[in-house]
């Protein structure tokens, strides 16, 4: 009984931790405060949700491309509306 306690509280634990996590920067153009889900690094071809914190709405883009530096990861995306975006987001 106490295991399936256990691991009901756990599993909800990491499925909120999971829902909540996202991975932060900024859109290259506007400098504007962005986060991208889900936080990691995306493959082409992969949607991504994108939430600007400036306007508050987030919005389902498409992967362009992606390129990695030392500190940061440029994730170039296409919104539905055909807008490239390019989004610096900081590494951990």
């Amino acid at each position: 009984m106490n295991k399936a306690i256990f691991s009901i509280a756990v599993g909800i634990f990491l499925a909120a931790a999971s829902i909540a996590c996202a991975w932060d920067g900024f859109d290259a153009s506007t400098t504007e405060l962005v986060e991208i889900k889900p936080p990691v690094i995306p493959s082409v071809g992969a949607f991504v949700e994108v939430r600007d914190y400036e306007s508050d709405s987030t919005i389902t883009c498409v992967v362009h491309s992606v390129t990695r530096n030392s500190r940061t990861v440029e994730v170039t995306v296409y919104t539905p509306s055909e807008e490239q975006r390019i989004l610096v987001m900081t590494l951990p």
